[in-house]
């Protein structure tokens, strides 16, 4: 059973518009293949923190090969029972000074450090939801936020354009 019908049908209650063609059309399954596993362990920087494991990034790039296939059978258990264990949700907030006085609480900013296993599943169910939704129409393409390769500077020109002509 996957999780993400139950989302949608959340997200609908908020944006019944958007998602009027869920009655339609259902994603079904989230698919963990080794492949999306592989690609989606390239992207982190190496040189970035681990998370509460204490795994870095660079330990999943060199052991790409080996681990690629057992995460993605994780992945889909995980999935199937529609659970994710609590070390997976863990975090480690972080404060990064921002500006001004060093010793100014205010001039800090919280950040969260996350498993880099749960970054890479996370990585995987957003590209494939965002493949679902585009594939389907579900979003206007007038909506930048949510596409890739618009940007609301595109926004802002298409926008200067309409106004202009």
């Amino acid at each position: 059973m996957s999780i993400f019908p139950q989302l949608l049908q959340l997200t609908m209650v908020f944006y019944p518009l958007l998602f009027c063609h869920y009655l339609v059309l259902k994603i079904q399954q989230i698919v963990f293949t080794e492949r999306a596993v592989t690609s989606d362990i390239s992207k982190p920087k190496s040189n970035l923190s681990g998370g509460p494991d204490g795994l870095p990034p660079l330990f999943f790039k060199h052991t790409c090969s080996s681990i690629a296939g057992p995460l993605a059978m994780m992945f889909t258990q995980m999935m199937s029972v529609s659970s994710v264990p609590d070390d997976g949700k863990a975090a480690t907030i972080v404060p990064v000074y921002k500006t001004g006085l060093a010793t100014d609480v205010r001039n800090y900013r919280p950040i969260s450090l996350t498993c880099v296993s749960s970054k890479i599943m996370e990585r995987i169910v957003v590209d494939q939801m965002n493949s679902f939704v585009c594939d389907n129409n579900i979003i206007s393409k007038a909506q930048h936020e949510f596409l890739k390769g618009v940007t609301t500077t595109t926004n802002l020109l298409e926008s200067f354009n309409d106004w202009t002509i």
